[in-house]
């Protein structure tokens, strides 16, 4: 099993406190903000999912249970931080293990004082009516949406969401921060080290998802930041494949989306390579094409840079690569070129017909990364926002032409090509945190080949 050399990082309670601090002063004078925790989701019949605590939850407290809520207030100018907790209950804590109660809550989690979740209605009311505002996000807990509904319409007070102030504060990360991302991204880095090592044809493409899973737990990232995808063949094409279920072929490739969750925070990698750890030549064609696209936006990410410019140079070196391999036409070598060619075409009808890159390439190159998988900001504005240090994100053009998509020469069909990495912009450029998985071909290949000799001598 693949063992990280990186030392894991976990965060103290004074940064949750620093960060308590740093998002009450933020808030409108005479306020509180009211944080949920996710609800529990059923499974089937009376199991659950594995309980995750809601991102905004998590960024200003580690408390890990649910049916919890954070209450934060700057009433008179004096910060303070509430936690609403379930109670103690020794017969429910023999079924699902130990609850903290009030008592740990304030013991171990740096709160002033914490409330049984029964109080919920009471405190909220006390507190509303000592304040001017409240903060409050719908849509993250029904059962405690409709607790907080009745109790604001009999004390109403000006009504804000928080997400602005969280999401601004949570999209700079501290050097914990990205210590505990930089664990994240080794642990993610080597499984896929080590699903490339093993991957071999007959394979199921589950099998390179248990291989991913186990290293990630191994080294004490207990869950996937998300639904793992491993595409084999033609699945490849596929953006968000997830059912994993296909044998894998020799002469294919295998796309693997795979990426470790620890302590919240996500790492999200992408590698594209052959079943049998030789490239045909018109795999190599269209990877090499990708990576350059990719080297070429990475370069480009730096301080004062957007994400849309970074898209743009991804997107302009695909489109001249996909003329010079004939796969789009002379007249698209750039984009105003491409542009006169689509509006000429959608004029005539022909759209649906021809080839451009957007056919290919459907999606952006970058989304931003943290306790999401696709953090915070959400808005698209963001991506025309400057860059700056601590602000970390993904790197992922891709290339996907389906398999019976009769505007790609033949050779090409069927193929499906990303290649993404995790980077952190730093105060000249930026820092690559999954540059330990290869991504050149020849890499890839020597890397494959002496794990096959492993194998052979073994």
């Amino acid at each position: 099993m693949n063992k990280t050399k990186r030392k894991a990082t976990s965060f103290r309670n004074s940064d949750f406190s620093r960060r308590r601090g740093e998002f009450a002063a933020a808030l409108h004078p005479n306020s509180a903000a009211i944080i949920v925790s996710n609800p529990e989701r059923v499974r089937s019949n009376d199991t659950e999912f594995p309980f995750r605590q809601s991102s905004d939850f998590m960024y200003l407290s580690d408390f890990p249970e649910p049916e919890s809520v954070l209450v934060i207030t700057n009433l008179r100018g004096y910060p303070q931080s509430v936690l609403i907790v379930r109670k103690k209950d020794k017969s429910a804590e023999k079924w699902t293990g130990i609850r903290e109660g009030i008592e740990g809550a304030v013991e171990n989690y740096g709160v002033s004082v914490a409330y049984e979740n029964t109080e919920f209605e009471s405190v909220i009311e006390d507190i509303l009516g000592r304040c001017e505002n409240v903060y409050y996000k719908y849509g993250i807990n029904p059962a405690f949406d409709a607790r907080f509904e009745k109790v604001w319409r009999e004390n109403t007070v000006a009504l804000h969401d928080p997400t602005e102030i969280l999401s601004e504060m949570r999209q700079i990360k501290s050097e914990r921060e990205l210590d505990v991302m930089r664990y994240s991204a080794e642990v993610s880095a080597a499984a896929h080290v080590e699903a490339m090592s093993l991957c071999q044809p007959g394979m199921h493409e589950y099998q390179l998802q248990a291989t991913l899973e186990a290293v990630f737990a191994f080294n004490g990232c207990r869950a996937p930041a998300y639904g793992t995808i491993v595409g084999g063949g033609k699945n490849a094409t596929i953006l968000h494949y997830i059912t994993n279920g296909d044998v894998l072929q020799d002469g294919d490739l295998v796309l693997i989306d795979a990426g470790s969750e620890y302590l919240g925070y996500a790492a999200d990698i992408t590698r594209t390579f052959p079943v049998n750890g030789k490239f045909s030549d018109a795999q190599l064609e269209i990877y090499n094409l990708v990576l350059a696209a990719q080297e070429a936006a990475i370069k480009a990410a730096k301080p004062g840079k957007t994400l849309n410019q970074i898209h743009e140079i991804a997107a302009n070196r695909m489109r001249r690569g996909l003329v010079e391999l004939g796969i789009l036409p002379e007249s698209m070598k750039n984009k105003s070129g491409a542009r006169k060619t689509l509006a000429q075409a959608k004029k005539e009808g022909t759209l649906d017909s021809m080839a451009h890159l957007r056919r290919f390439f459907m999606h952006g190159t970058s989304h931003w990364l943290g306790l999401d998988v696709h953090d915070v900001p959400h808005d698209r504005s963001s991506r025309d926002e400057p860059l700056a240090p601590g602000m970390v994100f993904t790197v992922e053009p891709g290339l996907y032409f389906d398999f019976d998509d009769e505007t790609v020469p033949a050779q090409y069909r069927g193929i499906g090509i990303r290649i993404e990495d995790d980077v952190v912009i730093t105060e000249d450029g930026c820092e690559v945190l999954t540059a330990s998985v290869p991504k050149k071909a020849a890499e890839i290949e020597k890397l494959m080949a002496e794990a096959q000799a492993r194998w052979i001598k073994e």
